[in-house]
Formats: structure tokens, C-alpha cells, sequence
């Protein structure tokens, strides 16, 4: 395919270049040829005139015939070509060189001169086949016409400059396109190698090997392509490396709850059991733990909706304000139970909004519960929705241990897992980015370490 690119390249460069040569040079050609018959028949013409202008000024007294016996060198002395001398009837009364032709002398340029104009044509010799140039021009006596002085002369020498500056030319041109095609080559080889560089390393991605890299060596868009390149390997290596971190995160957060669910399956199937609160604190170990799995295995699923686009929003107008008097509900009684601060404020006369409230509700439960996670006991966790540029605000923030500001760029990113402890296996926030943005929103994070976090959603009222 490359050598296909190669060679339309120099396809290209050449015809463009050949095209351009014989234009050029045709041009060229057609000038001097049309410079050097020009000059001709300049030259021929002023001699010409010269001659009829003395003739007519100290001959036209006496009849042309007795001026011809008597002063035949008059006609030809300002001239080297050929001189005939033709009545108005067409017959030749005198030619320098003997070269007398029977009958009547026909040529567009004797038709011309007994007409008063300068008569000028060019013809091919039938005999000798080269061109002939003839200018005409008449005589008169006592302003009547008696008859024309015709100087003819071989255009063989002319013909011969042109043809010889015409194969120079030629010959600089077939020059011009050899060295343009060798330079083509080159060009098209600068061009191509750099591109088969690309297709190289592209096909050693393909095969997994996204350590190897391309040497930028041209600061162009071709140097653009190998930035690209190699900034798309980093990036497959960093995403690799994450979903290796993600996996063996998950991993580990499904084998905990595993363990706790095998041990205590265990213990009730061996029946060895002290008291019946013993078995009640099993079962609800079980059931907590189950429901974690479960928890877990939803926000699994719910990711790899949203990896595949294959999520879709049931939208309703929704009450927000009801909405979020049920998420104060569900999140009341565990900020009792953590003896945390939790306040909500709601501005009054909400408009409906078009949303997926359910969708809604999950993003603000995993904020909610990432809140109380990282509060600690005694601290304080807001929630706050109003309405400002016909966009509804939602505000979630807490006094909790905050993120470190080099994780608050990552932490919607898809299998990002913070260094703490209690962080889980980085899918939440990634989903609640992606619900946000089929809402046709945003979502900030501002953050301070020690002093806490505060999230904001912005969604638009109308069209999303």
C-alpha cells in the first residue's frame, strides 16, 4: 500500500512537472519563432520600402519598363533577396535571378500590394519544400499603379536558429524533468518513510508491544502523528496498568466478603455455637457482607454499561426537591450512628426537572456515602440543590480527611483507586461522571487535605 502512496506521489510530481515543461516550452518555441519571423519580415519590409519610396520619388517619371532596362540594379541594391518586378496584370516583368515564372504571378501579398497595402505572406517551396517569405509592395507613376516590387527570401536559416534553440530548450526540459523526478523521489521517500515508521509501530501495538516508542524527528504534522503515537501507547500502558490495579482491587474486595460468608457458612453448618446471639451476629455478618457483594457487583455491571455506551436514561420531569427528602431519609440514620453533622437545605419553589431519578439517586448515594466514609466522627456532611442560570445545582461536601492534589485530577477516572485505606475499587465516581454527563452536565471537585471535599453538580433545567 505504501509503494501504491510512493508511487502516486511520483506520478503526481511528474505530470504536474511535465505538463508545466511543455506548456512553458511551447510557449517558448511559439515566441522565438514568432520573433525571428517577425524581425524577417521588419527587415525585408523596411528595404522594401526604401526602394518603392526612391523609385516613386525620382523614377515615376518614366514608364516602369523603361526604368527596368535602364535602371534595373535600382530594384535590388538595398536588398540580398530575391527581386521581382510584376505589372498589374500579374505577369513577372523582371526577377533578380532569372527565375522568371510563365503566366500570371499569384500570392496573397501581390493581391495585398495592388491594393495599396504592404502585401506580406509566407509559402513552401514546392521544389525545395522550405519557406518562403515574400513582401510586396507597389509602384506607382503619377499616383496611378503600374505595378508591384516583390522581395522574396528563404526562411531555411531562420527555420534552422529556431530548430536549433528549440532542441536546447527541449533538451533542458527533458533535463528538468529527469532531475524533477529524481528529486520526487526523494520527497516521496521523506514522506512515505516516516509513514511506514507509523505503520510499523502500529502493528507492534496490535501485537502488545506498547513499551517501544517512535524517535520524533521533524517538527511537523508527521512529527504531530509519532507525538500522537507515542502518547497513545503511554496512555494503553497507564490504562493497563489501572485495570491490572482495578482487578486485583476487586479481587481483593470480593475475596474479603467471600471469606467472611465461607467462615461463618462454615461455623452454622458445623453447629458449634455457644449461644443463639453467636448465630444471630453470623447471619447478619452473612447478610451484610452479601449485601456488599451485591452492591459491588451492580457498580461492576453499571460500569461495563457504560465502557460498552450501552446505557440509556428514562427520563421524567422530577420533583427534586422530594428526591432529595428521600436521600436525607435513607442517610439520616447513619449519620446518628456515626455521630456526624448532616444538613440539608433545598431552595424553595423548585421547578420539575428532566432527569432519570433513579440514575440520579445512585450518584448521589455513592457521594453521600463517600462522604460519610471519609468523615470522621464528630465532622460534618452538607447537601445542598438550588437553582442558578437555568441550571440545577446540587452540592455535596463534608469535613472529611479530603484528597491529596495530585489524585483530584484522577479520581473520575476509570479504574483510579486513591491511596487511602478506605478508598474502594475506583469505579463510583466514574459512573457518577458518566450519569452526569448523559444529563447533558458537569461535575467539580475542589478538595483540601484534612479539611475536606466538596463536590458540585451542574445540570441544565431545559434540552438535556
Amino acid at each position: 500500500m505504501l509503494n501504491g502512496i510512493k508511487e502516486r506521489m511520483i506520478g503526481s510530481y511528474l505530470f504536474i512537472i511535465i505538463f508545466t515543461v511543455v506548456i512553458i516550452e511551447s510557449f517558448l518555441i511559439f515566441s522565438i519563432s514568432r520573433y525571428y519571423y517577425k524581425n524577417m519580415e521588419n527587415m525585408v519590409s523596411n528595404q522594401i520600402k526604401v526602394s518603392v519610396d526612391f523609385y516613386n520619388s525620382y523614377l515615376a517619371s518614366s514608364s516602369l519598363k523603361k526604368n527596368i532596362s535602364d535602371n534595373a540594379d535600382i530594384f535590388w541594391k538595398n536588398t540580398s533577396a530575391e527581386v521581382q518586378v510584376i505589372d498589374v496584370s500579374g505577369r513577372m516583368l523582371m526577377d533578380s535571378i532569372g527565375n522568371f515564372i510563365p503566366g500570371k504571378v499569384k500570392g496573397e501579398d501581390i493581391k495585398n500590394a495592388l491594393n495599396g497595402d504592404l502585401g506580406i505572406s509566407i509559402e513552401t517551396d514546392k521544389k525545395t519544400s522550405e519557406k518562403v517569405l515574400y513582401v510586396s509592395k507597389a509602384l506607382k507613376s503619377n499616383g496611378k499603379v503600374e505595378g508591384v516590387l516583390r522581395f522574396a527570401t528563404s526562411l531555411s536559416e531562420v527555420d534552422t536558429i529556431i530548430k536549433k534553440i528549440s532542441f536546447m530548450l527541449i533538451f533542458i526540459g527533458i533535463a528538468v524533468i529527469v532531475m524533477a523526478g529524481i528529486v520526487s523521489v526523494f520527497i516521496s521517500n521523506s514522506i512515505t518513510r516516516p509513514v511506514r515508521e507509523v505503520t510499523a509501530m502500529a502493528r507492534k501495538m496490535a501485537s502488545g508491544r506498547f513499551n517501544e516508542r517512535i524517535e520524533k524527528k521533524r517538527d511537523d504534522e508527521i512529527g504531530e502523528l509519532f507525538d500522537a503515537l507515542n502518547f497513545m501507547a503511554d496512555e494503553i500502558l497507564k490504562n493497563e496498568k489501572l485495570k491490572n490495579e482495578f482487578v486485583a482491587s476487586v479481587s481483593h474486595e470480593l475475596r474479603t466478603p467471600l471469606t467472611s460468608i465461607k467462615g461463618w457458612a462454615s461455623t452454622m453448618r458445623t453447629g458449634d455455637f455457644s449461644d443463639r446471639e453467636e448465630l444471630q451476629t453470623g447471619l447478619e455478618i452473612i447478610e451484610n457482607e452479601s449485601d456488599r457483594l451485591t452492591k459491588m457487583v451492580e457498580e461492576l455491571l453499571d460500569f461495563s454499561k457504560f465502557i460498552s455506551g450501552k446505557i440509556t436514561l428514562k427520563k421524567d420531569y422530577v420533583d427534586i426537591k422530594s428526591t432529595i427528602e428521600y436521600i436525607k431519609k435513607q442517610f439520616s440514620l447513619r449519620a446518628w450512628r456515626q455521630n456526624i453533622n448532616f444538613s440539608v437545605k433545598v431552595q424553595d419553589n423548585m421547578p420539575l426537572v428532566l432527569l432519570d431519578e433513579n440514575r440520579i439517586k445512585q450518584v448521589l448515594n455513592n457521594l453521600l456515602d463517600n462522604a460519610f466514609k471519609f468523615t470522621q466522627e464528630g465532622g460534618k456532611v452538607t447537601l445542598k440543590a438550588f437553582m442558578r442560570d437555568e441550571n440545577l445545582i446540587v452540592i455535596v461536601g463534608d469535613t472529611g480527611i479530603g484528597i491529596p492534589e495530585d489524585e483530584l485530577p484522577k479520581v473520575t477516572e476509570k479504574f483510579f483507586k486513591g491511596k487511602s485505606d478506605k478508598c474502594s475499587n475506583g469505579i463510583g465516581l466514574s459512573i457518577c461522571k458518566e450519569i452526569v454527563l448523559l444529563h447533558g452536565g458537569k461535575i467539580e471537585i475542589t478538595s483540601e487535605l484534612v479539611k475536606g471535599t466538596e463536590i458540585t453538580l451542574t445540570i441544565p433545567v431545559e434540552d438535556n
